[in-house]
Order: structure tokens, then C-alpha cells, then sequence
């Protein structure tokens, strides 16, 4: 998937004074696990908070609620796994 491409602080990446595009898969899944429902305009369901869990359990409503949030974004989950030092995602986005 390409697309407009984010620096490390979430801003918007130049070069020679034009926008990055580039592979963004995996920015689009650290943005849809990073994000708190209701934070965008278009789509208010959108959004994991995966930040709530930083300190807590990691449950089967976690891997539910992320796995619901990817296949709604049209990620096609190959594997995914959760554990105390992080999460792992396998898959890709459908072509469109």
C-alpha cells in the first residue's frame, strides 16, 4: 500500500519539498492500534487504543477487538500475536 508517508513524530515527511510516498502498511496498523475510537472525523469506530493495555493484561477482548479493527480496514490477518513485549501482525492490505 502506498501512501503519504509520516516521520517518527507524526508529522508529515518531506523531501525536496513535496510529500514521502512510499509503503505504508505499517504505518497505516501502528496508527489504527495507536488510535482511540472517535479520533477520526470519517470513521468514529476506528481505533484499538492498543495505550490502555500498556500495563495491563493482554485478554482475548484485546486480540478480538484488534483483530475486528484490521479486517474492518481491509488487512487481510494472516497471524497475529500478543505478548508482554509486543505485538507481532502477518498479512497485507487487499489491493484495491
Amino acid at each position: 500500500m502506498r501512501d503519504i508517508k509520516l516521520n517518527p513524530d507524526y508529522d508529515l515527511d518531506f523531501r525536496n519539498g513535496d510529500f514521502v510516498v512510499d509503503d505504508t502498511q505499517e504505518q497505516h496498523i501502528e496508527l489504527l492500534l495507536l488510535s482511540k475510537q472517535g479520533e477520526w472525523k470519517d470513521s468514529p469506530l476506528t481505533g484499538c487504543d492498543i495505550q490502555k493495555a500498556q500495563h495491563g493484561g493482554i485478554t482475548r477482548m484485546l486480540d478480538r477487538h484488534i483483530r475486528i479493527q484490521l479486517e474492518a480496514d481491509g488487512f487481510q490477518l494472516e497471524e497475529l500475536q500478543l505478548s508482554n513485549q509486543g505485538i507481532s501482525v502477518k498479512g497485507k492490505y487487499d489491493e484495491k
